[in-house]
């Protein structure tokens, strides 16, 4: 019987001098046969692409600091102490398993168990270079308490770090582009309104460990149960929305003197996480960490904001075969803040405004080019 591979080297050496130690498990299992699921090559491959991509994730949490000065990753103590006592007593700071037996990669659920370090990556998607490393580099190295914010950040540093790598859930796509792939296939007839009609609020909500979901109207995208795995394109969806959303937050690309990585990496360590317990984090945070010159934001009010993005993003301009541009939903056009975002966001690119639309529009017939033939506009800087 082959009883795998246990290899610990050197994953990366910390300003402080020390290296952190990472241990590679590929133990295949077919039946009551073990083998390895991974070639020699293989194995030395995917080695080495973690190294790289470890180094690059710390390297991007060290640069950023919050609005204390301290970053948000302190590149003296990366991880915590190994424990020395308990079911769980690691030889190295990760603890990696490839093997065909693990459906989806995990590293946040395991952290939340109490096994921080402990990953695990399906076999195919490391032999495809489709395992998602730096995403679950990000869920190690700092976990969070609060579901959204805590794979919003590892998508997105998956993406901004390693922008051609085909792993999930875009795949080398913008996320922009993916959540207005997914509002035109699954909401064809008014694809603005169930952009605005996303129930942001309770995504916030949601605690590690728990799936997330997203109400959008009536209907309920993603995770329906613990048990139960989402629909595959909603799962995406989802991820691709959270993404965009720190992404939105951290690269301020409406030029928002609020919205910058250090009010961001406040907000993100105000939710650590902590093993076996569910705490999204208290609502009121966000104004505590969103505020400055008189004003604050909560989350609700940054969620109007990204909503207004986004929809000037993706429905200003005629795509798809729909004839004309489509405006903003009367009841949110009227609120100030997005009155006056748009407003400004339609300045810069010397557009005229558009009439608030009163009623869904009716469904239109739409072209079926792939999200690669769809061309968006590049990031706007509003000052």
């Amino acid at each position: 019987m082959w009883l795998g591979d246990h290899n610990i080297v050197s994953a990366a050496k910390p300003a402080a001098g020390v290296d952190l130690l990472a241990t590679f498990d590929f133990s295949g299992r077919w039946n009551r046969n073990s083998f390895a699921c991974l070639s020699s090559a293989q194995q030395s491959r995917f080695e080495q692409d973690f190294k790289e991509q470890l180094e690059a994730v710390v390297a991007e949490l060290s640069a950023h600091k919050d609005r204390d000065g301290a970053a948000w990753l302190a590149p003296e103590r990366l991880l915590p102490p190994r424990p020395t006592c308990g079911p769980y007593q690691p030889r190295s700071d990760f603890h990696v398993f490839v093997s065909e037996a693990y459906p989806i990669a995990r590293a946040l659920v395991p952290a939340w168990l109490g096994q921080r370090g402990w990953m695990e990556f399906p076999a195919h998607r490391v032999v495809a270079g489709e395992a998602a490393i730096a995403h679950e580099l990000v869920h190690v190295l700092l976990p969070n308490g609060n579901r959204m914010l805590a794979e919003g950040l590892a998508t997105y540093l998956q993406h901004k770090l390693f922008p051609t790598r085909q792993v999930f859930p875009n795949f080398g796509s913008s996320f922009e582009a993916m959540v207005a792939a997914f509002l035109r296939t699954h909401f064809p007839a008014d694809p603005t309104g169930a952009l605005w009609q996303m129930n942001l609020d309770a995504l916030e909500k949601i605690s590690t460990p728990d799936r997330m979901s997203l109400r959008i109207g009536a209907d309920l995208i993603g995770s329906r149960s613990m048990d139960r795995a989402p629909a595959p394109e909603e799962e995406k969806a989802v991820y691709a929305i959270v993404a965009s959303v720190v992404e939105f937050l951290v690269e301020n690309p409406i030029g928002d003197d609020l919205l910058t990585a250090a009010n961001f990496g406040s907000l993100y360590k105000s939710t650590p996480l902590r093993p076996l317990e569910r705490d999204s984090g208290d609502p009121d945070r966000w104004q505590r960490c969103y505020q400055g010159g008189g004003l604050s934001y909560s989350f609700a009010d940054l969620a109007l904001l990204w909503k207004t993005y986004m929809h000037f993003m993706l429905f200003r301009r005629p795509c798809d075969g729909v004839a004309d541009a489509i405006p903003v939903p009367e009841q949110f056009a009227a609120i100030a803040p997005v009155k006056k975002l748009y407003q400004r966001l339609h300045a810069m690119v010397g557009m005229r405004l558009l009439p608030a639309v009163r009623t869904k529009k009716k469904a239109r017939t739409q072209s079926r080019r792939s999200t690669a033939d769809r061309q968006f506009p590049a990031r706007i800087g509003v000052r």
